[in-house]
């Protein structure tokens, strides 16, 4: 693993790279696994390097996906910036190698390096963006066009055309009954766009999938937005 294959980390100078390497431990997220929750006010803060993340809002037993993080960002930045909690719940979506800062930790570096702080200011800008588009694809689209949203974004963030995602996680992602993505992904297999078997999604089609992700219900025009998923990717190869 090298910190920088985070794009987050990529944009900092040299200087700074440093420093975050010295507080920085190299780990392996696990898929399902919770890195934080409404309920911590301290964390830590993940620089993704192979795992992906996603951020979901969670009521009662149901949940909503509003993002989706990779080796392009980080999750926890909140803890660096002294911010609390939040009302977010950031689970892998997808197991792999993560570096680890205590938010603390960070915190304090970061008011000292006010060059971090505009780069982590800039990812936040941008991811918000990402975020706003989920919102208002789960207000305005059907499943079927979410669903090819989500593929499509989460074959952005793990560089992948197959992807380890069952349609019980699917369904918490995009905060529907299992059956509505049975449904969904049975249309998308039949328009040649996806195959998928037991709990993998392998995409046949990436620019069909992006015309069906930007659909609005009865042809209403369509809905922009990055399901590419190219938030400030700068990360190396």
């Amino acid at each position: 693993m090298n910190l920088l294959h985070n794009g987050l980390v990529a944009q900092l100078p040299p200087a700074d790279q440093g420093l975050l390497l010295r507080r920085c431990e190299p780990v392996d997220l696990t898929a399902g696994e919770v890195l934080a929750g409404p309920e911590h006010e301290e964390g830590h803060v993940h620089f993704l390097t192979g795992a992906c993340v996603a951020l979901v809002v969670r009521h009662g037993g149901s949940g909503l996906a509003v993002g989706l993080a990779g080796r392009e960002g980080a999750v926890g930045l909140q803890f660096a910036l002294g911010l609390g909690a939040g009302n977010l719940t950031l689970l892998v979506q997808s197991g792999g190698s993560a570096f680890r800062a205590d938010g603390a930790a960070l915190r304090r570096l970061s008011t000292r390096r006010m060059g971090m702080l505009r780069v982590f200011a800039g990812y936040l800008w941008g991811f918000s963006q990402e975020v706003a588009t989920l919102a208002a694809a789960a207000q305005m689209q059907d499943i079927r066009a979410r669903l090819a949203r989500w593929i499509l974004l989460s074959h952005a963030r793990s560089h992948q055309t197959e992807l380890q995602l069952t349609h019980i996680h699917l369904a918490d992602m995009l905060g529907v009954r299992r059956a509505g993505v049975t449904l969904a992904a049975r249309e998308l297999k039949s328009l040649g766009l996806v195959d998928y078997r037991r709990g993998c999604i392998q995409i046949l089609d990436a620019a069909g999938l992006q015309a069906v992700a930007d659909e609005l219900p009865g042809g209403n025009g369509r809905l922009n937005g990055r399901s590419n998923g190219r938030l400030h990717d700068h990360s190396l190869s």
